[in-house]
Formats: C-alpha cells, structure tokens, sequence
C-alpha cells in the first residue's frame, strides 16, 4: 500500500528540539504529504526547555499555513509554593502564548518526572485560575497524564525506562491511579475543558475504563500517539478496538510524537505503521510483536486523521504577531542573561531574533 498519498493528515503532536530541527519537520510534511502539523511545546520541562516555544513559533511563522502550535508554561521554582510569583501568573502565561499566535497549550505536568517536580497536585487550588481561563476561552489543551503502569513495576519496567529516568517504582513518584484521580478533579472542576490526552491517557490495555472516560467526561478526547505498547495492547483484541474506535470516532486524534532523533524512512517507520494499523485489516510484525490492522471505514478515518483535531484547534493555524514574537524572544533572553546554568541558551536565542528579523 501507498502511504504517501494524498489523503488528508495533520500529525497533531510532533515536537522541536533546536533550531536544526527545522530542516528535517520540514522534510517530514514534505515527505509524508501531511497536510499540516501541530508542534507541541515542552517549555514546561525545566529551565533548559526555556527556548521552546520560542522554537515552536519560529517554525510556525516560517511556515504559517501548514503549522500550527501549542505552547507550554514555564515555572520559577520546584515545587512550587502556595502563591506562585506574579511575573510567572500562569494565566498571564496563557495570554501571552495566545497573543503571540499559539493556537493551544500543552502541558506535560501531568508525565510523574514532572507532576514530582511541581511537587503539588495537577487538581491544586493554585491552578484553579488558570484552569477556569483556558474552559471561558475554549483553548484546546493537550495534556500527558501518567505513563504506562509497567513503568512502576521493576519486573514489567521496559530497559528504556531506567535508561530515561521513567522508572517511577522508587517509593518517590505519585502513582498512575494517583494522576488519574487529580484529572478527574480537575474535569469535576471545569467540565467544559476542551483537552485531547496523549498517548490514549494511557488506557489502551483497558478498554472498557477507556469507554466509561470517554462516557464521563463528553469534552475530551484521545490521540493515538504511540508509546508502542498501545498498539500491542490494541492488536491483542482487534475486533474490540475496532467497534471503539468507530463508536468513538469523533474523540481520537492523529499524532505520532515525530521529532528529528526518530527514524524517518522505510516500512517501519512510525507514521507508516500508524496508518497501515488503521488503514488495513494487514496482520504484520513491526516494533517487537504482532500488529492487527483495524481496516477502519473512510470516513472514521478522515475524522481521526484531520477533522478531530480541527475541531478543536480551527480549520487553519492563527497567524504569529511578529512584534510580540520578538518581545518574548528579549523577555525569555534577559531570562536566560541572569543564569549562569542558562548561557548555553542565549546563542539560540540570538539566532531565533535574526531568523525573525531577517524574514
């Protein structure tokens, strides 16, 4: 089968990690024929992710019908305190972001390295101004909440998690019900919430918590960005999943967490298996196991693969205001002036204000 075709695709969670990224997310619309992508940011990470929203509307100015982006917050201090400073008030935050020509927010808060970080509760009162801000405009979210639960057993522990640090079994990390219980406090708080949770929140070993979620909570939705152990999860009851995905088609995005350190070519590539699972009835191996095509109908598939995501983010990217690009850019550098550990950052900084400068 062809999978550089002409059907229509937006990859709604790809991300950026320098300015030499650029090159090769331009090479992947290109390659791939997608009709465009949304860059999400992980300016929430820590310090040293101060540049990536910056790097995040960059590209999108540069290309600005094919990309669309959501930025991330940035934090003063772990963990934080009961009143965080007014300079970081998250809400301001949002405006900015939303000024600047961001079209979304995306939080990693919620990935147990970082929710131990923040070291409060993704549901805390400190986050209810914001929260509120985001339901009253309708600003679409995407949000990573937990990770797999084998990442808290040391048996089931994939070698990869002690390798990133995503081994969570220590005694120090919240737990996955934990997690999942401060987004329900969350969602109890502002239903209304327009948020897509990543990597299927997690549940595609559970099909029937995954259906009463989606039943609980009728704002939210799933993508079908891999952590790979979904599609194994997905294989092992094919004609289950497939009655979900085409009950819940209006709930699950496209994404493929692309970014330049992954393998972009060939029949194994992550987008290409992407597609033949939810293309094909195809029985194939790929990524350590055996995967089971769905052969979902056209038109659930134009739904997940685009018409979802538009949705919720507009049927075309907002345009970045230059001038408040710019501001940003000097703002987040006399940031980075005052931190030694931060000097690094500077020069792509400087960079990022001469590629801005010079169009």
């Amino acid at each position: 089968m062809d999978f550089n075709s002409n059907t229509k695709i937006i990859d709604s969670h790809v991300h950026i990690r320098s300015l030499k990224s650029m090159e090769f997310l331009y090479n992947y619309l290109k390659n791939y024929n997608l009709k465009k992508i949304n860059i999400v940011s992980l300016a929430c990470k820590d310090q040293s992710e101060i540049a990536q929203n910056l790097l995040c509307a960059l590209f999108k100015l540069l290309h600005p019908k094919s990309v669309y982006a959501y930025g991330s917050l940035m934090y003063p201090y772990y963990p934080l305190d009961e009143k965080i400073p007014y300079n970081y008030n998250l809400v301001e935050q949002v405006k900015t972001l939303m000024n600047m020509g961001f079209d979304g927010i995306k939080m990693l808060e919620g990935k147990p390295t970082l929710r131990k970080k923040i070291g409060i509760p993704l549901d805390s009162p400190i986050f209810d101004d914001y929260y509120s801000y985001l339901e009253e405009q309708e600003i679409p979210i995407v949000f990573h909440t937990a990770d797999p639960e084998t990442f808290w057993d040391r048996e089931t522990a994939p070698e990869f998690s002690f390798e990133q640090g995503w081994f969570y079994g220590d005694g120090t990390f919240p737990g996955k019900e934990t997690i999942y219980n401060e987004i329900d406090g969350i969602l109890s708080k502002f239903p209304k919430l327009r948020v897509t949770f990543a990597h299927f929140y997690f549940l595609s070993n559970y099909i029937e918590r995954a259906e009463a979620f989606l039943n609980k909570w009728k704002n939210v939705s799933l993508d079908i960005t891999p952590g790979r152990e979904m599609y194994d999860n997905f294989s092992r009851k094919p004609s289950e999943w497939k009655a979900f995905f085409t009950k819940y088609q209006d709930r699950i995005v496209f994404g493929t967490d692309m970014e330049d350190s992954m393998f972009q070519g060939g029949p194994s590539d992550i987008i290409n298996t992407i597609r033949r699972f939810l293309e094909t009835g195809d029985k194939f191996h790929n990524w350590g196991f055996e995967i089971n095509g769905l052969a979902l109908d056209k038109n659930v598939i134009d739904k997940i693969y685009y018409k979802n995501f538009e949705s919720y983010a507009g049927s075309n990217p907002k345009m970045v205001n230059t001038k408040r690009l710019l501001d940003e850019c000097r703002r987040i550098k006399g940031i980075a002036l005052e931190s030694p550990a931060l000097s690094t950052v500077v020069p792509e900084i400087n960079k990022i204000i001469e590629n801005i400068t010079s169009r």
